[in-house]
């Protein structure tokens, strides 16, 4: 229990330090007080309180009478009000403290206060994606007009951030208009399409993103009137690529084919971006470009009545639909987002734009969404939105179907569990098998120095050279699979990993169960035998490899199913290729450590 001293140091303090509780409620919204009495206060000591102080005191619940925490409503008291009473409460030898009891909510749905403004979320099932997902980890390329991103001012040129966009993340990118490294917005556009995207969340402003803790990279390909062309937004395209995008959003189109447009997103592909593309606004039966090129994930607009809006281009081309709005009957129905002013940067406002350049924002959100759960390869994430989406039945104009944020994230998580599984299962069975081919090398390494009477066996069965050998030739170095990736690169891992005679998967493009015989042969140890007998210690790594790889063919021989190629016949002169090759491996090894 507190003493008289603690309160009257407590009131001090909160006056030296300028404490109110109203700076308190300031950080959050509460309509009742919590007071935390002493354990061993009595009820009618905690009446008496309540009366003096007309508050009507009440248990939080059943679990909070050992306690003695206890709750009243503030009714219609002022913040000061509150402060003032809290702090006296808290003075007093009954109470512990007393304090707020904020008001939480879930962050599933956004408190940006015009997010019920955004029908378009709602379409996509955002909420309950946001349960699962918000893009942390995620690099999207914008490739637009450019973003409204930093305060910066280039002669008589001055931008602003716009307010809706201050808590989200930018990496460096490029003005590929202006050459220079400030690829800041004259247009709206570009600021309206990263809205969409990686809109600020959760900040009690304007409205909302779908991937907001995503970091958007700014390209600027399209000058204030929004126009650019083909070599600025290749340039754009490989940048985003070598650059580390994970998403490339191009909400533009024009012109005809062009090699050199497809052959940047053929690089962006290869070096693993998803590219999603705009599908033109004409009205007519085919994407545009860059839509229709390969490796681009096309997207057509849908309004709020989940149609196809009237500009959306569809069929050829078209991969999914995403809203892209419809103002036609009324300007609330197209797509919300802060950006700024037509052609004017230093104006901030909130604008309806509609178009499939629009719609194509929404999938790389996703896109985005499926890269922070761990879904980064451009082929998996196209498949996982397609099959994802709510399919309208007519692919013709909406392609796989509308794009659904939270069925899209539960399919990634779904597929990367099963894939967790199956990796569990193989690496399980992996070292089961490595296990036994080890085994059976130091078994056979036991029994040649038996065999031979070798005093000095053991100490060369634990020397460097000879364990080696053995382990390259009978079940491979397989403990470099449970050992950080950052030591070695992955394709040394998995050669290293593998026993010699199993190199003939990596090298010479045979399968599990078919396997060559050259590399299931006597015919690399006959060689290390004849060219290092002479040689101290290369006599010892080359009995070494020829013992591992005589149990090596052992344990294929009565454990395998293993079909050799080249040998005619049936499964008993496959057995016997391995047995006899594995005898005269062991006749060989023996053959060496008999000669001086």
């Amino acid at each position: 229990m507190k003493q008289m001293y603690t309160g009257a140091w407590l009131l001090m303090l909160s006056l030296l330090l300028g404490f109110s509780e109203a700076s308190v409620a300031a950080k959050g919204d509460f309509d009742e007080i919590i007071v935390n009495f002493g354990d061993r206060i009595e009820q009618e000591t905690i009446q008496r309180i309540g009366e003096r102080y007309g508050i009507a005191l009440e248990f939080n619940s059943i679990f909070s009478r050992e306690e003695n925490i206890m709750r009243f409503p503030v009714g219609d008291m002022s913040p000061d009000e509150c402060s003032d009473l809290m702090r006296v409460l808290t003075d007093l030898d009954a109470v512990e403290y007393a304090e707020p009891n904020y008001l939480y909510q879930t962050y599933l749905t956004p408190d940006d206060p015009r997010y019920y403004e955004q029908w378009n979320m709602q379409m996509i099932d955002m909420e309950d994606a946001w349960e699962e997902a918000d893009g942390h980890g995620a690099i999207v390329a914008v490739i637009d007009t450019g973003v409204a991103y930093e305060d910066y001012q280039q002669g008589k040129k001055v931008f602003r951030q716009v307010p809706d966009l201050a808590t989200t993340t930018f990496v460096p990118g490029y003005d590929f208009v202006e050459d220079d490294e400030h690829p800041n917005d004259e247009n709206a556009h570009g600021t309206h399409v990263t809205g969409t995207i990686a809109q600020s969340t959760h900040n009690k402003v304007g409205v909302a993103g779908i991937a907001y803790n995503a970091s958007i990279m700014p390209l600027k390909v399209l000058n204030r009137y929004g126009f650019g062309n083909i070599a600025d937004i290749a340039e754009a395209v490989s940048f985003a690529a070598d650059h580390g995008a994970h998403v490339i959003n191009m909400s533009l189109g024009g012109g005809a084919a062009s090699r050199l447009m497809r052959d940047a997103i053929a690089y962006a592909h290869q070096k693993g971006v998803t590219i999603i593309c705009a599908a033109g606004n004409e009205g007519r039966s085919r994407a545009s470009y860059p839509a229709a090129y390969p490796y681009a994930i096309g997207v057509a607009g849908v309004g709020p009545d989940g149609r196809l809006a009237p500009y959306s281009n569809y069929g050829s081309g078209t991969d999914i639909a995403a809203p892209g709005g419809n103002t036609r009957e009324r300007k609330e129905d197209g797509i919300l987002q802060n950006t700024i002013g037509r052609a004017k940067p230093l104006v901030d406002t909130y604008e309806y734009f509609q178009g499939t350049s629009m719609a194509a924002p929404h999938v790389a959100g996703v896109a985005a969404l499926l890269v922070s759960v761990g879904v980064k390869e451009p082929e998996a994430i196209e498949k996982i939105l397609l099959e994802s989406a709510d399919s309208r039945g007519d692919s013709a104009k909406f392609g796989a179907g509308i794009v659904n944020a939270a069925a899209a994230v539960r399919l990634a998580k779904d597929l990367n569990e099963e894939a967790e599984a199956k990796n569990r299962t193989a690496s399980s069975f992996n070292f089961r098998e490595s296990m036994l081919y080890f085994l059976a090398g130091v078994g056979f390494a036991i029994a040649y120095f038996k065999l031979l009477k070798r005093s000095d066996g053991y100490g060369k069965l634990f020397s460097f050279l000879f364990s080696l050998a053995m382990l390259l030739s009978s079940s491979g170095l397989f403990v470099l699979q449970w050992l950080p990736r950052c030591f070695l690169p992955s394709s040394w891992v998995h050669v290293l990993s593998s026993p010699f005679a199993n190199l003939d998967r990596i090298f010479g493009g045979a399968s599990c169960s078919a396997i060559n015989p050259f590399f299931h042969s006597a015919l690399l140890p006959f060689v290390l035998i004849v060219a290092l007998l002479g040689m101290k210690r290369g006599k010892v790594f080359a009995v070494g490899f020829t013992l591992g790889m005589a149990s090596h063919l052992f344990v294929d021989t009565f454990f395998s199913l293993a079909n050799v190629i080249y040998i005619p016949g049936t499964f008993l002169f496959d057995k016997l290729w391995l047995l006899g090759n594995g005898v005269l491996c062991f006749v060989l090894a023996v053959f060496a450590g008999k000669t001086s």
